[in-house]
């Protein structure tokens, strides 16, 4: 028996058509396009929504993307650019080793006299 639905996804008629234009012309990352599809594929407003292993293969994706998908787009308020998008990095991947006192030392130690 399949698990019930946590996360529901009810699209605009402006925000299918923004979809489906998004999937078939352009050029867009990959990772968009097919997280458009599974967008697409779970939109309830179009009548029922088959299983998540059903809509994974229809969008050549995991079924765990399929749930991420779908969270995402429930943790966003139905935002479909923020479930889309890729996330903003909060901090950078390594700390800076020159810090603002490093580099104010070496400008001084540059700019004096030999």
């Amino acid at each position: 028996m399949p698990r019930p639905k946590v996360f529901t996804v009810g699209l605009s008629a402006a925000d299918r058509e923004f979809l489906v234009k998004l999937t078939t012309t352009g050029v867009h990352p990959a990772r968009m396009i097919m997280r458009s599809r599974v967008l697409l594929e779970l939109d309830e407003n179009a009548g029922p929504v088959p299983d998540q292993v059903v809509v994974a293969a229809r969008a050549l994706t995991s079924t765990t993307t399929v749930r991420v998908v779908a969270r995402r787009f429930a943790e966003t308020g139905g935002d479909i650019l923020a479930t889309i998008g890729r996330k903003a990095r909060q901090t950078p991947p390594v700390a800076p080793t020159v810090t603002g006192d490093v580099e104010a030392r070496l400008v001084a130690l540059a700019c004096s006299a030999p």
